[in-house]
């Protein structure tokens, strides 16, 4: 119901509006009571700054969520300069459908305080494999971009897997010709595979595909189109040879690891995602007795 705003006050009284039991041991400074006002640990403080404050207002996730917008969540308190709480329950997953999306997202312009309290799971998306070079990186779980938030984590925070790069591809083969008669021709090379996506709330992991095959050799007369004898003779000269086969692409990585290289020295892996990503100039705090996979912001 929030403390009184005039009069006097008690750091009992404030101690209870936090959440705390009357009568126990409280100090000024403890991080529920500065929470009420959004005061930093230290911070010059009077009791009448705690007139009119209320305690923190909670918002609960219980049901299976994507592309949460924390601003949205908690409607206009989201600029009040009031402590907010945003619990996700156990058992419960958070995911981010596309790589432009994040699980939970926090935007500018916050005020007061923030503790995200995590006992489930925060998805990011998966990085797409490539069928033309290197993978694509794994998508953030959590982005904030304000400051005053503290994460509280039981659960899992994971960036999504990164995706596998295109395999190498093959070699083709030698060509040569006898004495400019017989014309013998190397295959083609062989195409490197599209390299496998990372796994994702959007998506699941997928290994690289294989390779192709590389082109048969073959053989004609120089002056013309006919085949003739041009085989037998290209071949005891031994000077012609069938095009290489392509390299596999690399495997799309799990939650929190990034994706493969392609084989045979192909394009590289996309790299994990963030499990949590902060926006320029911002910092946070976390408080981590769960489990965090991915690239650290």
């Amino acid at each position: 119901m929030g403390l009184q705003s005039s009069g006097a006050i008690s750091l009992n009284e404030i101690h209870i509006e936090a959440g705390g039991s009357s009568g126990t041991q409280a100090s000024i400074n403890d991080s529920d009571i500065r929470a009420l006002i959004s005061k930093s640990s230290g911070a010059q403080m009077s009791f009448n700054e705690w007139y009119g404050a209320s305690a923190a207002i909670t918002e609960t996730i219980s049901t299976t969520t994507t592309n949460l917008n924390v601003s949205t969540k908690f409607g206009s308190n989201f600029t009040a300069a009031v402590a907010k709480v945003l619990v996700i329950n156990s058992g419960v997953q958070v995911g981010a459908t596309s790589l432009s999306n994040y699980a939970i997202y926090v935007p500018s312009g916050m005020g007061g305080t923030l503790n995200i309290q995590n006992a489930g799971t925060l998805n990011g998306a998966g990085g797409d494999g490539s069928s033309s070079g290197n993978g694509g990186d794994g998508g953030t779980a959590l982005y904030i971009a304000s400051n005053n938030v503290t994460v509280t984590n039981t659960g899992i925070i994971r960036g999504g897997g990164g995706g596998g790069g295109r395999g190498a591809n093959g070699s083709p083969g030698a060509s040569s010709n006898v004495d400019g008669i017989f014309c013998c021709y190397g295959g083609s090379a062989g195409s490197g595979g599209a390299g496998g996506n990372g796994q994702g709330y959007d998506q699941s992991r997928t290994t690289g595909s294989g390779g192709g095959g590389g082109g048969a050799k073959y053989a004609y007369l120089c002056a013309g189109n006919g085949v003739g004898p041009s085989v037998i003779e290209c071949n005891a000269q031994g000077i012609y040879s069938d095009g290489s086969g392509g390299s596999d692409g690399g495997n799309g990585g799990y939650y929190g690891q990034a994706g493969s290289q392609g084989g045979g020295g192909g394009s590289q892996g996309g790299a994990a995602g963030r499990y949590i990503q902060l926006a320029s100039g911002i910092s946070y705090s976390l408080s981590n007795s769960g489990s965090v996979q991915g690239t650290a912001p």
